[in-house]
């Protein structure tokens, strides 16, 4: 997917202006209300600067609209809560939620992005059931069905329910990590497990000539690269399209990253990039598979990199790439020849309880 084209610098700032002065009675043609609205905008940007829930918020409602056009199924994904809104008798009944998504089988969908950092797997989400009724009232109006994306942080799995799903206690609804799998509706928008075979390698190998490049006393080595090697569990992946989906899920998935050196006598033959299920186990049997997690969990990972720094934080709330540079595009009916696949389309269980 592609992004639209617009001018946000220009026509955003405009609805801005006057979104405000409906509220304020600014008028255009007063440079001190022109001015008001300046100090007010430095001011309420500080505000929201410094609030790191918002931040976290908003930059998990953004990855959402990247995760929806990576996974490959939707047709139209638009900011629903945005620009002026009229409704009869008044609208104290509706609540609109974040994106309006077309699916490429025609459905449409409403969906409200909620970031939740559990503490505990067993930790409830949990909001007003009242709220939840302005959404589906909100939906209703529109022909949609609503849809909740819960993004679990602390494991980067994203989660897509309907109103169903959730259980009702009082006054508010809640789920938790388990139920909110079971009933995940991920599938809808493309979303799956990806699994093979471990290891998953990187290998480059020097000029053997001299049987290796010698490491100084400093433990610096200067080598030049004869050949680039990427192997799926020791078996060779020469297809450039499977090249490219390996160094993808290197990159994405949740495997660990060991960065091992070939040495001897004091001389560097190759070194390596391996990838290995996360317990760092090597499966002896060929025909086993391990998972590498989710596509919408690959493309989060891929997002945070560009918005997120270990140190600083968040330093961005959306990026200027579109959808289709965090897809990793696996062909419909893909059968690889060194790099098998299990792809695994969850469906929702809405009878499933804990035990």
């Amino acid at each position: 997917m592609k992004r639209f084209p617009c001018n946000p610098g220009k026509f955003d700032l405009i609805e801005l202006f006057t979104a405000v002065s409906l509220q304020r009675g600014y008028r255009i043609d007063v440079p001190s209300d022109v001015q008001a609205f300046k100090s007010e905008l430095d001011a309420s940007l500080a505000e929201a600067l410094g609030d790191p829930k918002l931040l976290h918020g908003k930059r998990v409602e953004s990855m959402f609209g990247h995760v929806a056009g990576a996974l490959g199924q939707c047709r139209l994904i638009k900011q629903e809560d945005g620009g002026a809104v009229f409704a009869d008798p008044g609208g104290e009944n509706l609540a609109i939620p974040d994106w309006s998504i077309v699916t490429k089988d025609g459905q449409r969908l409403l969906v409200e992005v909620k970031n939740f950092h559990m503490k505990y797997f067993t930790s409830k989400f949990k909001r007003r059931h009242a709220y939840l009724r302005k959404l589906e009232e909100y939906a209703k109006l529109n022909a949609a069905e609503l849809k909740i994306a819960i993004y679990f942080s602390r494991v980067n799995i994203w989660t897509l329910l309907s109103p169903q799903a959730f259980f009702v206690e009082g006054r508010h609804i809640w789920t938790d990590f388990a139920y909110a799998m079971a009933r995940n509706e991920m599938a809808l928008l493309g979303d799956r497990t990806i699994n093979t075979r471990p290891p998953l390698t990187l290998e480059f190998t020097g000029d053997d000539a001299d049987g290796g490049a010698l490491i100084g006393t400093d433990g610096n080595v200067v080598a030049t690269i004869r050949a680039i090697t990427m192997r799926c569990a020791g078996r060779d992946i020469v297809d450039p399209q499977e090249q490219r989906i390996a160094f993808y899920l290197m990159r994405f998935g949740r495997w660990i990253m060991e960065a091992p050196a070939k040495v001897i006598d004091g001389r560097l033959v190759s070194w390596s990039f391996t990838c290995v299920p996360e317990d760092g186990s090597e499966e002896e049997n060929a025909e086993e598979f391990r998972s590498l997690g989710t596509l919408s969990s690959m493309v989060s990972k891929a997002f945070r990199e560009l918005t997120v720094d270990d140190e600083a934080g968040i330093i961005a709330l959306d990026v200027n790439y579109d959808p289709d540079m965090f897809r990793i595009q696996i062909p419909e009916g893909y059968r690889g020849e060194s790099l098998p696949l299990w792809q695994f389309i969850l469906q929702p269980n809405f009878d499933f309880k804990v035990s």
